[in-house]
């Protein structure tokens, strides 16, 4: 039975259904069932969609897990697509608390582009008040480099073997090791960095989730025949097929999660960061689409990436934000797509052989659903 209630309390969006409440025992029942299986294979918004409505005394712990995961999903979903309306940060201005102060926080500021190469991208950045650094990168890829890139992110142990280490000023990854892996791409790392002295090393616990936010034709023929709705992100966002991959820190508040014990930072200060990865088909019309690939745009994904970083500093020195942001970030991140090239050019031998011993329980599950996203997303 549905009982229709009005909802007037300030629950999270996660906690309700406006207007709808499930009482049926049976299709409660159903419903928990199925999110649990669509939860197993990482879609947790259509997995969150069957859980609404549902009073949370029903859940058990991964029902909570699901929801949680829903929320933190459609943030990464907000923070990649909210609009351009940016000011520019040319070569001659700098990059500061001061100067950041006299924009809107929400507004990005377009740090620049870096054309040439293999890979374009457009890059972008805001500074709030309370020094949390958030970064935005939009870059084109072909189809074929998305399983590379899959693996150099999956692949945490072998992150030391080619994120830059800088020694003036210091930055330098000491410490990259997993600590659990609880999915098929759910991980929980522990990155340990040095940073300039007087400020002491920086500790990250990162756990990484997967979401599968594709509808395929068979289900949403299924949908449309019970009558339901096909939107997928659960954010009537039903016009785009997506991957995600979102990252968040963990802390001692986390204690517990994945069944992992975590204590106070014993070496340094740590350090939180959430964001992520969207890989979604490529708009023709996208800057940098055009300005790389000429007539190749209708093959292309589009990654964007996006994090918030808090440094822990009540005040951000000004040449080490211009360094992190202007050498840095470039360069790690073109340093990230130089080496998914080679992996899938097979010149990483490390990776190759983590993709060759993992392609059944994972590599092979994301070609299948990049298709199944390419293909959706030209039908519309």
């Amino acid at each position: 039975m549905l009982t229709i209630t009005k909802n007037n309390d300030n629950h999270d969006d996660d906690e309700k259904k406006e207007g709808v409440t499930i009482t049926d025992v049976n299709i409660i029942s159903d419903r928990l069932e199925q999110a649990q299986r669509l939860g197993e294979d990482c879609k947790i918004f259509a997995a969150a969609e069957l859980l609404e409505g549902i009073d949370r005394k029903h859940f058990q712990q991964v029902h909570h897990d699901i929801m949680k995961e829903a929320t933190l999903f459609r943030r990464l979903l907000e923070d990649a697509s909210s609009p351009m309306i940016a000011s520019s940060d040319n070569d001659n201005s700098k990059v500061n608390n001061k100067s950041n102060k006299h924009h809107n926080p929400d507004e990005w500021i377009k740090q620049g582009e870096q054309h040439g190469g293999r890979h374009n991208f457009a890059m972008y950045y805001k500074v709030s008040a309370t020094n949390q650094v958030t970064c935005r990168l939009e870059t084109p890829i072909e189809p074929s480099l998305l399983i590379p890139i899959l693996a150099v992110l999956n692949e945490s142990e072998l992150y030391k073997t080619w994120i830059p280490q800088y020694k003036v000023p210091r930055l330098e990854v000491v410490t990259s090791e997993k600590l659990c892996q609880s999915g098929r791409v759910t991980q929980t790392i522990l990155v340990e960095t040095e940073v300039p002295w007087p400020i002491a090393r920086r500790e990250l616990i990162l756990k990484a989730v997967a979401c599968d936010d594709i509808v395929d034709s068979n289900e949403q023929e299924e949908e449309e025949g019970r009558g339901g709705s096909t939107n997928n992100s659960n954010n009537n966002s039903g016009s785009s097929s997506r991957i995600l991959v979102r990252i968040q820190s963990l802390d001692c508040e986390d204690s517990g999660e994945d069944g992992l014990e975590i204590l106070p930072a014993k070496k340094g200060v740590r350090i939180k960061v959430d964001g992520g990865f969207v890989f979604e088909k490529c708009p023709i019309d996208h800057p940098m689409a055009r300005s790389s690939s000429g007539d190749k745009t209708n093959n292309l994904i589009l990654l964007t990436f996006t994090f918030s970083v808090d440094p822990k500093l009540s005040i951000l020195p000004q040449s080490f934000l211009n360094f992190f942001l202007r050498v840095a970030m470039r360069q790690i991140w073109g340093m990230f797509l130089h080496v998914a090239e080679e992996v899938g050019d097979g010149k990483r031998p490390a990776h190759s052989e983590a993709i060759e011993r993992k392609r059944e329980e994972l590599y092979d599950w994301v070609e299948e659903r990049t298709n199944a996203m390419l293909q959706q997303s030209s039908s519309k």
